[in-house]
């Protein structure tokens, strides 16, 4: 077993608070659905993003468990689930749902959207990683709709490579797809791209594709080794200035985690180490 691979994770007290906050902000929102007399609203974004939050943050928790942090997970896919079914859904249907015995009947909207793809991709991933395979076709739905929005040609590479090493939609080309994405970062074309973006590229796209291309070529080693490489690049991405530290989204590697789900399931791959970005308990139990 390889040394652990410790996250940035750090200030437990701040971090405990963070998450009684959340979880208090998530049990008002519902509770004034409750005694919503009409029984036709329910705060399922909100809710799709408080628990996202808090599965991410209470992971580092002591004081929270494995099985809540799970539950956590399962709950955020849940709540996705429905608020999209309220958004895509024709107008004039309704979308049931139980809460704590009650009974709801929500509205659809038929509502076109315009979602950034890094968003979108966030909810491939936590239904992956919840293992409800089911909802992925709503959501390819979306993007086959057009109703994902990439900010440029670095993210839309990001998406088509993510996509393609996953199995959901096979690129025309996925090698011109990597060189293209190689040029771009070597060229290194701030003024168009963003300070940033590049080291993006690097850190979280081509450490994403040498995991999946590991498991693809049923490498079990190779695999272990580019997901610690990965991991580590993770980390050098989330930690490259002091906003994105501070940002919960990088306390877990939500792709990351979605590739070792992929491997587990099908050659039955692990992991040789540790890591606070990789909760892979929450699809091993």
């Amino acid at each position: 077993m390889r040394k652990a691979l410790k996250s940035h994770v750090g200030n437990f007290k701040g971090k405990q608070r963070v998450y009684d906050a959340t979880l208090k902000r998530f049990l008002k929102t519902n509770q004034k659905c409750l005694e919503d007399e009409t029984k036709t609203r329910f705060g399922f974004e909100t809710g799709y993003e408080n628990q996202f939050k808090l599965f991410a943050i209470g992971h580092h928790l002591p004081s929270i468990s494995q099985q809540e942090v799970t539950e956590h997970v399962l709950s955020a896919q849940q709540y996705l689930t429905l608020w999209q079914r309220t958004l895509t859904q024709p107008e004039g249907d309704v979308v049931p749902f139980t809460y704590q015995g009650v009974d709801f009947e929500v509205p659809a909207r038929g509502k076109k959207q315009h979602i950034p793809s890094p968003d979108w991709l966030n909810m491939v991933f936590i239904t992956i990683v919840a293992g409800r395979y089911h909802d992925l076709n709503a959501l390819m739905a979306l993007l086959d709709s057009n109703q994902v929005e990439f900010l440029g040609i670095n993210s839309s590479l990001h998406c088509e490579i993510v996509l393609h090493m996953l199995g959901l939609k096979t690129s025309n080309d996925i090698s011109a797809a990597i060189e293209q994405l190689t040029e771009l970062i070597e060229n290194k074309d701030t003024s168009t791209l963003g300070e940033w973006v590049p080291f993006h590229s690097i850190t979280i796209t081509l450490g994403f594709f040498d995991v999946m291309r590991a498991v693809h070529q049923q490498d079990q080693e190779g695999y272990r080794n580019a997901m610690h490489r990965a991991l580590e690049m993770h980390k050098e991405w989330w930690t490259h200035d002091e906003d994105f530290s501070g940002r919960f989204q990088g306390y877990v590697s939500l792709p990351l985690l979605t590739a070792a789900r992929y491997a587990y399931e099908k050659f039955g791959f692990t992991l040789d180490f540790e890591s606070g970005y990789l909760p892979t308990y929450v699809y091993l139990k």
